[in-house]
């Protein structure tokens, strides 16, 4: 079988799980984004608790393919990945400074 390479960037708290930026994953030919978001999972069960809701990738999260969002990509979180492909995942983000 033969297998793909793809780089997978966890920001934002998920990087204080994972204690690194980047990570090289291996799935077989024919994978999709969440495939891969699986196997980041699996690696990091925080993560996983995370970013997953049940069989899905949780709505609160960004998700990006080689820099454009998946929400816009026709096949979404089933887009095939291809080998030297580039995930990153991106945590809701709050904070700033507001006054009334």
């Amino acid at each position: 079988m033969l297998m793909v390479k793809v780089k997978v960037k966890t920001l934002g708290i998920l990087y204080s799980m994972t204690k690194k930026l980047e990570h090289e994953v291996e799935v077989p030919e024919g994978s999709t984004v969440f495939d891969v978001v699986k196997v980041i999972a699996e690696m990091f069960p925080d993560v996983g608790r995370e970013v997953l809701s049940g069989e899905r990738i949780s709505e609160d999260h960004r998700v990006l393919l080689n820099g454009r969002e998946i929400s816009y990509l026709p096949e979404k979180e089933k887009t095939t990945v291809k080998n030297g492909d580039e995930i990153a995942i991106i945590p809701p983000v709050g904070g700033g400074y507001c006054t009334i």
